[in-house]
C-alpha cells in the first residue's frame, strides 16, 4: 500500500469512475514522444479498466494536428523537447515559424503570455497516425466515454478537464451526468496529462486518486515530478496503487 493511501479503497459503481489518459503507443516505446516505461502501464492499466468495467470508465486521447502551437517542427531551429518562455519568444520573428504552422506569431506571442512557458515536443499523436490511436490491448468498447484533446492547433492541452489556456473540455459535466463523484486516473505521464488532469478534476469539486503503478513520468524538466506530487499533497490528491482499490 502507498504511503498516501489511507485505507484500501472499495470501487462504488453508482460514484466512481476510472479516467485512461492517453494510453497510446505514441507516449510508448518507438512512440513520437516515447516515455521510458511507458509500455510497463499497460498490464496494470487493463486490470483496473477490467476492475471499473465499461460503465464506469472514460479514456482521453491526446490528438494534434501537423503545425499546432506545441509542437517543435512547427518551428524552425527548435530541438524536440525544449522548454521556451514567454520572453523567449517575444525576440522571435516570423522566420521562427514552420510554413505549415497553423497559428500567427502574434496568436503565439498571445499565448506565451498566459501560460508563461511551453515545452515544444517532439511531434507525436498526429490524430491520422496510427500510434495516435487507444493502445491495442484497448478497445472503444472498454469506455463509455472518449474525450480527444489537444486538437485546437493554437493550445495545448494537458488536462483532460481544461486546456492549457483555462478553458473546459466538458468532462466534468458529463461525469456529474452520470452521478460521479470520486474519479480515479492511470495512463500517460504522471507529470503531465495525468497530472494536470488530476489537479483539473479537483478543481471541479471531485474527489480525485492517480494509480501510480498505472503512470510513469516525463521527468523532463527537473523537478517535474516533486512538484506535481507537491501539488497533489496542497489538492488533497490521493496517490495510491492498484492493489490498493478492491472490487464492489
Amino acid at each position: 500500500m502507498s504511503n498516501l493511501a489511507q485505507a484500501r479503497i472499495v470501487v462504488n459503481p453508482g460514484t466512481d469512475v476510472l479516467g485512461n489518459i492517453d494510453i497510446q503507443k505514441t507516449f510508448m516505446r518507438r512512440g513520437g514522444l516515447a516515455i521510458k516505461d511507458g509500455d510497463l502501464i499497460v498490464e496494470a492499466a487493463r486490470k483496473n479498466t477490467d476492475l471499473f468495467g465499461p460503465e464506469n470508465t472514460f479514456a482521453s486521447l491526446d490528438w494534434h494536428q501537423d503545425g499546432n502551437i506545441s509542437l517543435h517542427d512547427s518551428y524552425v531551429g527548435i530541438e524536440p523537447n525544449t522548454l521556451v518562455t514567454a520572453e523567449d519568444v517575444s525576440g522571435w520573428t516570423q522566420d521562427r515559424l514552420a510554413t505549415h504552422a497553423l497559428f500567427s506569431l502574434a496568436e503565439l506571442t498571445e499565448y506565451m503570455r498566459r501560460v508563461k512557458s511551453q515545452v515544444l515536443w517532439a511531434r507525436h499523436g498526429i490524430y491520422y497516425a496510427p500510434e495516435s490511436q487507444i493502445h491495442p490491448s484497448f478497445s472503444r468498447d472498454d469506455f463509455f466515454f472518449v474525450l480527444i484533446k489537444g486538437m485546437d492547433p493554437k493550445c495545448d492541452s494537458f488536462s483532460a478537464f481544461f486546456d492549457n489556456l483555462g478553458r473546459p473540455t466538458g468532462l466534468a459535466e458529463v461525469l456529474r451526468r452520470w452521478g460521479k463523484r470520486r474519479v480515479f486516473l492511470q495512463g500517460l505521464a504522471f507529470d503531465y496529462c495525468v497530472g494536470w488532469s488530476a489537479e483539473g478534476a479537483a478543481k471541479e469539486g471531485f474527489e480525485v486518486f492517480v494509480i501510480e503503478d498505472a503512470t510513469k513520468p516525463v521527468g523532463f524538466p527537473d523537478g517535474s515530478v516533486e512538484r506535481m506530487r507537491a501539488s497533489f499533497a496542497e489538492k488533497g490528491i490521493r496517490v495510491i496503487n492498484s492493489a490498493d482499490i478492491l472490487p464492489a
